[in-house]
């Protein structure tokens, strides 16, 4: 039976539960403008129901049992998973546009094709006099202004091949510091919510704020578990274990992190690369961690695309031979010295297992087939023997158009280009056959006109161990060990510097005839310009047509899906906001109608009031 005064006890309760919604009302209001608060409401719950054997039973009141925020994990989980992608592919713009500025050619900024033509345009004046030391000297400064435009987009590309490097690292940096916090507030969170009384809705604010943030530099996964009570099963710990994940490894575990870090690289994986390029690896364990799987996605993903991509095309073939600590690789995907993008030493990933490698050759059968030889300093070389029949690989096969695929090309175009061109200046004739020999001005046999400097300043002339003349099989070898095209690259291609200083040194006419004005050789040479296959299987002019085209495409596809998922995102957030935001109207109305309900609990108050004075001080005895 209840008790006498048990309508106050109604009264108070209603008073206490409606001034909490009120002040939950205010608060929201207060908040209605700060970013990623997330609308509170307070939770009314109708107080148990005492039993009255005259009519039954009585409720007693209401309680505010719970604050809670309104949100929905759903549209959470689908803002950071399409934030992912316009990040991506935001920053992918933003590298791909600096690298198609570097191809452009336009009246104001001279590229390949003006430079291209102008050699050429020089040799058709060579042809009609080429005795003429002026003119002669241009043709030479056209051609070296041709080879020092490929140093300069080489020079541009490997600058920004550093500025990714860097980025790489300062966002590195970026995800620990967002785990370090994000298991900070887990903490804190357990530590107000455990015992199931209260929400920490400020801090679960904050901690999907943080989330936000991170989602836009690399995609992840999170996951939150109730904490059970191992003594009580069926007792509520009120506490969780909130769990992120990139790539399935865990980057946050309740209250703990795991740190990623840069290190820097000890070999290259692709021959142009700048060094001191870094890896990244998880701390703790020392695994791999790999931004560019299929299944992340985010800046940092763009990035390592720009930096290391190689359009799958890094070396990859099949162990077929292991003799000693020489090993053989058939079916290689890099059939020619042109296309070589492996780096002089480095490692083979033979199942799963790196092996260093310190000199390699390839070998070009007479029956069209290629394999390489590698010279392997491993110490476990017991265990390439049982590795025969895998795949083999060097570097990894970044599916997506960066600088070292660019590189590449110019690599490939220039080899062939400046091959075909030593050939006619040394031999009359782009194949180096059995032919008549160029001469230059003073009778005397030419050597090489595009070199490779290296290093040491030396200057690389191909006139040995090019590999030219096949073994008694028909076989081709060409070594890591010696002269040949694979050392000529977009960095170090220029004219021999005798030709710079001395126009005379310059082939235009053969053995046959020591006379200048016969300019056979420049017939040949005239033939590169649109009559013979330098690049891609079509003339050396449409080398930048190719280029622009794979830029242009990378560029078009990038913008367009970061428009598309920008506008995306703005959806999903649009339907987040429904639901989460603060909407001042209706915080008003909830003002009203809480107010209104304290004012009638108050009322509820007065009249027991009344009641109970009429009881107590005007009812005799």
């Amino acid at each position: 039976m209840s008790s006498t005064f048990f309508g106050l006890n109604i009264g108070a309760s209603a008073l206490n539960a409606y001034s909490a919604s009120v002040n939950t009302a205010a608060n929201n209001v207060a908040n209605a403008n700060t970013v990623g608060y997330s609308k509170q409401v307070t939770n009314l719950e109708a107080g148990g129901a005492i039993r009255n054997y005259t009519y039954g039973t009585l409720g007693s009141g209401v309680s505010a049992e719970s604050i809670t925020q309104l949100r929905n994990s759903y549209y959470d989980v689908k803002y950071w998973t399409n934030n992912s992608y316009t990040g991506q592919y935001e920053k992918k713009v933003y590298y791909v546009e600096q690298m198609q500025d570097l191809f452009v050619d336009f009246d104001s900024t001279k590229g390949f094709s003006s430079i291209y033509s102008s050699v050429f345009n020089v040799a058709e004046s060579l042809k009609g006099d080429a005795g003429n030391l002026n003119i002669r000297n241009q043709f030479i400064s056209n051609s070296q202004s041709l080879m020092d435009y490929f140093n300069d987009v080489s020079s541009s590309l490997h600058n920004l091949q550093s500025d990714c490097n860097q980025e790489i690292r300062a966002i590195i940096s970026q995800i620990n510091s967002y785990a370090q916090k994000i298991a900070v507030i887990n903490d804190k969170i357990n530590t107000i919510e455990i015992g199931g009384k209260a929400y920490a809705n400020e801090l679960r604010d904050q901690r999907a704020n943080l989330l936000d943030e991170l989602s836009y530099i690399v995609s992840f996964e999170t996951e939150e578990t109730e904490v059970p009570n191992s003594n009580y099963p069926e007792v509520d710990t009120g506490a969780t274990n909130f769990r992120v994940k990139l790539a399935g490894q865990l980057l946050v575990d309740g209250g703990d992190y795991n740190e990623l870090e840069c290190y820097s690289r000890d070999e290259k994986v692709n021959q142009n690369d700048i060094d001191g390029l870094y890896g990244i690896r998880w701390v703790k364990t020392g695994n791999e961690f790999n931004p560019c799987a299929s299944s992340m996605s985010g800046q940092l993903k763009a990035i390592m695309e720009v930096r290391d991509g190689n359009n799958a095309e890094n070396f990859q073939g099949t162990l077929s031979g292991v003799n000693g600590s020489r090993i053989t690789i058939s079916n290689p995907n890099i059939k020619t010295v042109d296309a070589m993008s492996l780096p002089e030493q480095g490692y083979l990933t033979i199942g799963n297992r790196d092996f260093h490698y310190k000199e390699f050759s390839m070998t070009m059968h007479a029956d069209g087939t290629c394999t390489y030889e590698f010279v392997i300093d491993d110490r476990n070389l017991a265990m390439i023997r049982n590795r025969v029949g895998k795949d083999v690989n060097i570097g990894t096969s970044v599916d997506s158009r960066g600088i070292p695929y660019y590189l590449t090309q110019m690599n490939e175009f220039l080899r062939s280009f400046c091959h075909k061109m030593n050939n006619i200046e040394m031999y009359g004739s782009t194949e180096a056959a059995d032919t008549v020999y160029g001469l230059d001005a003073n009778g005397d046999e030419m050597g090489a006109f595009f070199v490779s400097q290296q290093p040491d300043g030396e200057e690389n002339t191909f006139t040995d161990g090019e590999g030219r003349d096949p073994d008694d099989s028909g076989s081709v070898t060409y070594k890591s060990t010696e002269s040949n095209y694979y050392y000529m690259t977009a960095d170090n291609v220029k004219v021999n510097a005798r030709s710079l200083k001395d126009p005379n040194y310059f082939a235009t006419s053969a053995r046959t005839h020591v006379d200048e004005s016969k300019a056979e050789i420049v017939d040949e040479i005239l033939k590169l310009q649109n009559g013979i296959t330098v690049y891609r299987g079509a003339d050396g002019e449409d080398f930048l047509q190719y280029i622009t085209s794979d830029i242009s495409v990378d560029v078009n596809e990038a913008d367009i899906l970061a428009n598309n998922y920008g506008s995306i995102g703005q959806t999903i957030d649009t339907y987040r906001k429904s639901v989460s935001s603060v909407d001042e109207d209706e915080e008003a109305l909830d003002l009203v109608k809480f107010q209104n309900a304290y004012n009638l609990a108050s009322k509820i108050i007065s009249t027991m009031n009344q009641m109970y004075d009429r009881l107590i001080t005007q009812t005799g005895v």
